[in-house]
């Protein structure tokens, strides 16, 4: 029997995407289209990454095994990290410089961001919440799955009411993440300084290029290792945060500069 209280999890994630881009979009009053590109442009990114994991990354990860654990854990996360950066950022930029998004303010920035993680959190926690559901209404179900996967899912389904926190911390520092490299990508095109945009991809790669080790090292199997493995994306998230601020300082002072020299 599933545990329903993990249900909440999937909730908690739908809510951490949904609010966020509420309480922007009436605080500042951004038009939609900017949370609505920054969701397409997740798509467009998150597409190409699943058609490499289904090509070539279950292929490079068999023969980097072969190599031992270590190999396996920085050379994973070498591509999957850089893999991320680039696609991620590098199509946000794109994006920014063939479109109007060129003329975005900071704000507009932050709602791209928000649109961006927003709708990778709630697609999660949809499929989360729907997992939990599906199983809690028909335990037999997990009957008809194979051996291997039955034992996974068993364990996924009576996990202990406190993992539900887990996901929901992880969501909400991803999307300050999100909301960190989109903001640098557009001031690196705000202020035709690429340094920005590297920062971006470098910041993106490091998130993701930790989590090969994190999952070889510490792992998710219990209660503790779960909490454990969030810690560093947590971290990460506090840094995004404070590199929001700095960012929206340097926006500022350019934009002041800018006025300054038209007068």
């Amino acid at each position: 029997m599933a545990n329903s209280w993990l249900m909440f999890a999937g909730i908690g994630m739908i809510l951490v995407g949904v609010l966020p881009i509420l309480w922007w979009w009436r605080k500042k009053r951004t038009s939609l289209k900017y949370f609505i590109f920054g969701a397409a442009v997740w798509f467009v990114a998150i597409l190409l990454k699943l058609l490499m994991d289904i090509t070539l990354t279950p292929s490079l990860t068999n023969y980097l095994q072969s190599y031992g654990t270590l190999a396996l854990a920085v050379s994973l996360g070498f591509y999957v990290g850089l893999r991320t950066g680039l696609f991620e950022s590098g199509f946000t930029y794109i994006a920014g410089v063939k479109t109007k998004l060129k003329q975005i303010n900071f704000d507009e920035a932050v709602a791209f961001g928000l649109g961006f993680g927003g709708i990778e959190a709630i697609l999660l926690g949809l499929q989360s919440f729907l997992n939990i559901l599906v199983f809690a209404l028909m335990p037999t179900l997990l009957n008809q799955l194979p051996a291997g996967q039955q034992a996974i899912m068993q364990h996924q389904l009576n996990q202990s009411t406190w993992i539900v926190f887990a996901p929901i911390l992880e969501r909400t520092a991803t999307i300050v993440i999100h909301v960190f490299a989109a903001v640098l990508v557009f001031f690196s095109i705000h202020s035709f300084e690429k340094r920005y945009f590297v920062y971006s991809v470098g910041f993106k790669s490091l998130v993701d290029g930790i989590i090969p080790a994190l999952t070889v090292y510490v792992g998710s199997s219990t209660l503790l290792s779960t909490y454990l493995m969030e810690l560093p994306i947590l971290g990460l998230g506090l840094v995004a945060a404070g590199g929001v601020l700095w960012v929206k300082d340097k926006w500022r002072n350019l934009d002041a500069k800018g006025n300054d020299s038209v007068e």
